[in-house]
């Protein structure tokens, strides 16, 4: 991996924190910062729709709060110069209202630099799956998650 590559993923990656930081502190104007103005959520749960960015910023700076937020298993894969792909088990503790959010969730991140700062553009978000022991084959068995 190159140097540049290194320093954009760990860039990308402070970024996300920050993102979920804010999230967490209802934190409007950093959430207006780091969300581009055409970010799309996606949620596996109802694939037909996407909440935007307003529609997200009002959630989150509202009725949607997260107590507790880590990433695991973090992975980036450049698709262009300003444009990276951010995989990741996202692990929270959140409530919608009165309806509890926390749990695992596999989410895939787009973002893309804008000047000299990055902004995420997309998250696509569904509860992991068990592992598939059909995997292993693929991927062989030295490799399964523990």
């Amino acid at each position: 991996m190159s140097a540049k590559s290194a320093n954009d993923f760990d860039n990308i990656l402070s970024a996300s924190e920050r993102w979920m930081q804010a999230w967490q502190a209802q934190d409007r104007p950093a959430l207006e910062k780091l969300l581009a103005p055409d970010f799309a959520l996606v949620v596996s749960t109802a694939p037909h729709y996407h909440f935007d960015r307003q529609n997200w910023i009002e959630l989150a700076v509202g009725s949607y709060r997260c107590t507790r937020f880590a990433y695991e298993h973090v992975q980036f894969h450049r698709l262009s110069a300003d444009i990276v792909a951010m995989s990741a088990i996202a692990d929270q503790d959140a409530a919608l209202g009165k309806e509890d959010r926390s749990g695992r969730f596999f989410v895939t991140d787009l973002w893309k630099r804008t000047g000299t700062k990055w902004q995420i553009c997309a998250r696509y978000s569904a509860p992991p799956a068990d592992f598939d022991r059909t995997v292993t084959v693929m991927i062989g068995p030295e490799r399964e998650a523990t």
